[in-house]
C-alpha cells in the first residue's frame, strides 16, 4: 500500500515572518514550518495539492519536495479555514520530466463506509524530517471536537501516530485509497495513541470547489486591495448568544467606498469573499493580501430581513486606502 502511495505524497515548508512586540520594540524574524500534503490533480498547467489550511496558511514562500527530492514553489489556489482544509498548485513547467514520471495522483475513497478496528496507514512529514508512515486502526468515527478558531467538526480518530508535521498528510485504508487528511491540530499534542483526521466523504466537495478557484500570488502591501467598511467580529460566543451567523459584523460603511459601491449594508455580516469563509478579521485580512486594487470578487453577506437572516451575494471591486 505505501509503495504505491507514497509517490502522491510531498512535503512543505512554510516559510513566513513572525512578527514579535519586545519592550515596545517591533521586531520581524523568518521562521519556517513543516506540513505534508496529498497531491490530488493534475490540470494542463498545475499540479493541485491538498493539506491543511494551518499548514500554509500567512506563508511568504511555499516550499513543496516530491518523493525524487526534487522542490518547487508552489502557490495558495483556495483556503477553507472552518474545515481547515486548503488547496495549492505547482506550476508543471517548473517539474522534471524524471519528477513527472515519479509522482502520481492519489485516490480518493469514500470514510463513510469506515468500521471500527479496521486498520489503516498514515504517511506524513513527521518533525520534518521528510515522510514517514505509522499504522493503526480507527479508533472511533463521527468525533465531534471544537477547534482552535470555535468552529466545530466530525473527525475519524486513530491510533495511528500523527505529529507535528503530520499535517495535511494522508490517513488510507488497505485500498491504498485517502479516507482521511490527517490533522496535529485538532484535539493537542496532550494525549498519546489519539491522533485525528478530516474524512474524506466531507472534505471532497471542499476540495473540488477549492481546485476550481483561480490560483493567486500575494500583491504588494500598497496594492492590496480596501473594502470601505468599520467592522466586529461575529465569534461563535456571540453567535450562540444573539443568534447570528458567525463572520464580521458590518459596523459602518464608508461614503463613495468599495463596499458602498457593492451595496453592502450596516448590520450585513461578511461570512464568505470570494468564495472562502471568513470567520474572523485575521481571515479576511489573510486571504485580502492576495487582491489588488481593482479585483472584481464575489463576497456573501448575511442581511436580517423579517427576524431572519438572508444570504446575499454581492459583486466587490476593490478600491484604494484613503491616504
Amino acid at each position: 500500500v505505501v509503495e504505491k502511495v507514497m509517490p502522491a505524497m510531498v512535503s512543505i515548508v512554510n516559510n513566513f515572518t513572525e512578527t514579535a512586540n519586545v519592550f515596545g520594540q517591533q521586531y520581524t524574524q523568518e521562521e519556517a514550518a513543516s506540513g505534508s500534503g496529498i497531491i490530488v490533480g493534475k490540470t494542463d498547467d498545475e499540479l493541485l495539492i491538498v493539506s491543511n489550511n494551518h499548514v500554509v496558511e500567512s506563508a511568504d514562500t511555499l516550499t513543496v519536495t516530491f518523493i525524487d527530492g526534487s522542490e518547487a514553489q508552489a502557490q495558495v489556489k483556495g483556503l477553507d479555514s472552518d474545515m481547515d482544509l486548503a488547496v495549492i498548485a505547482v506550476s508543471l513547467n517548473d517539474l522534471s520530466d524524471d519528477t513527472k514520471n515519479a509522482i502520481t495522483v492519489a485516490t480518493l475513497g469514500s470514510s463513510d463506509d469506515l468500521k471500527l478496528g479496521e486498520p489503516v496507514i498514515a504517511i506524513g512529514n513527521a518533525l520534518g524530517y521528510g515522510q514517514s508512515v505509522t499504522n493503526g486502526i480507527v479508533s472511533a468515527l463521527n468525533r465531534e471536537i471544537t477547534l482552535e478558531n470555535g468552529s466545530t467538526g466530525t473527525f475519524i480518530q486513530t491510533n495511528a501516530a500523527i505529529n507535528p508535521g503530520n499535517s495535511g498528510g494522508a490517513l488510507l485504508n488497505m485500498n491504498g485509497e485517502v479516507i482521511g487528511i490527517n490533522s496535529n491540530k485538532i484535539g493537542g499534542t496532550a494525549v498519546e495513541g489519539m491522533g485525528y483526521a478530516i474524512p474524506i466523504t466531507s472534505a471532497s466537495p471542499i476540495i473540488a470547489d477549492l481546485m476550481e478557484r483561480q490560483t493567486r500570488t500575494k500583491v504588494a502591501e500598497d496594492e492590496v486591495g480596501y473594502i470601505g467598511i468599520s467592522l466586529q467580529e461575529v465569534t461563535s460566543q456571540i453567535s450562540q448568544m444573539y443568534n447570528m451567523p458567525e463572520g464580521i459584523y458590518v459596523v459602518s460603511v464608508e461614503e463613495g467606498s468599495a463596499a458602498a459601491n457593492a451595496g453592502i449594508m450596516k448590520g450585513d455580516i461578511i461570512t464568505k469573499f470570494d468564495g472562502s469563509s471568513i470567520s474572523s478579521y485575521s481571515d479576511l485580512q489573510k486571504t485580502l493580501q492576495y487582491y489588488a486594487v481593482g479585483d472584481s470578487v464575489t463576497v456573501t453577506v448575511q442581511r436580517p430581513q423579517n427576524g431572519e437572516y438572508v444570504s446575499i451575494e454581492l459583486n466587490l471591486t476593490l478600491g484604494s486606502r484613503p491616504a
